[in-house]
């Protein structure tokens, strides 16, 4: 059965993820620092950090200890997947900068990965692929 889905009220994509965060100005500093956002929209217990006018994550203030990822077979697994046009350079400036991240995987046709924490264990994805265009 195929779904008849108007050009209308569609999902066009995601605005912007939201992430816990234990110290939001500091968070909101090292995210600004590291991958160039700027920070927005703050409030008393969260701020928005955009990619010139695009959202792209929501800091959230949190004393819950619960963080962004997940685990399989024991293993931490990200909800998120940020995408670079060069990531040996990021990953070179990320190292520089004492971000832990991993080393960076060749997953063939699937592209190139390394993962990275930020300062509250928040668990994320970088990805490139150069036969991909993403509209962003």
């Amino acid at each position: 059965m195929t779904a008849n889905i108007s050009t209308r009220g569609r999902v066009l994509g995601i605005a912007y993820n939201v992430i816990p965060t234990a110290d939001m100005e500091r968070a909101a500093e090292w995210w600004t620092e590291n991958f160039g956002f700027n920070a927005r929209h703050h409030q008393e217990d969260s701020v928005s950090l955009f990619r010139d006018d695009r959202p792209i994550l929501h800091l959230l203030q949190s004393d819950d200890m619960s963080r962004a990822h997940f685990r399989v077979e024991g293993r931490k697994r990200w909800i998120i997947t940020f995408f670079t046009d060069d990531i040996e350079f990021l990953h070179k400036r990320l190292l520089a900068k004492g971000v832990l991240v991993s080393e960076i995987s060749n997953e063939g046709h699937n592209g190139n990965f390394f993962t990275l924490e930020d300062l509250d264990g928040n668990l994320f994805d970088v990805w490139e692929h150069r036969e991909v265009e993403l509209v962003y």
